[in-house]
């Protein structure tokens, strides 16, 4: 006579367990992809050449931007309303 015995489960069932859990407490941290945050953030745009830049950017790097693909452009142009 061979005796059975059921077990508890494996690794991929703890495994799967824990990614539940985890997923679940991500879920009411709010936490998840930073890539909707990253979006909201490109608020500085090139007039010229629609070209979006974080708003946390120096506006030095603006200037550098302006001068380097806009040079019969001034910076004015490129984005009004950054001051340097």
């Amino acid at each position: 006579r061979t005796s059975r015995r059921i077990m508890g489960g494996g690794n991929a069932q703890k495994s799967a367990t824990a990614r539940k859990k985890a997923m679940e407490k991500a879920q009411k941290a709010g936490a998840g992809s930073q890539l909707a945050a990253n979006a909201k953030a490109m608020s500085t745009v090139c007039q010229v050449c629609r070209a979006s830049f974080m708003c946390t950017l120096a506006p030095i790097k603006l200037k550098e931007h302006s001068d380097n693909k806009h040079p019969k452009q001034t910076f004015e142009q490129c984005f009004p309303g950054v001051s340097l």
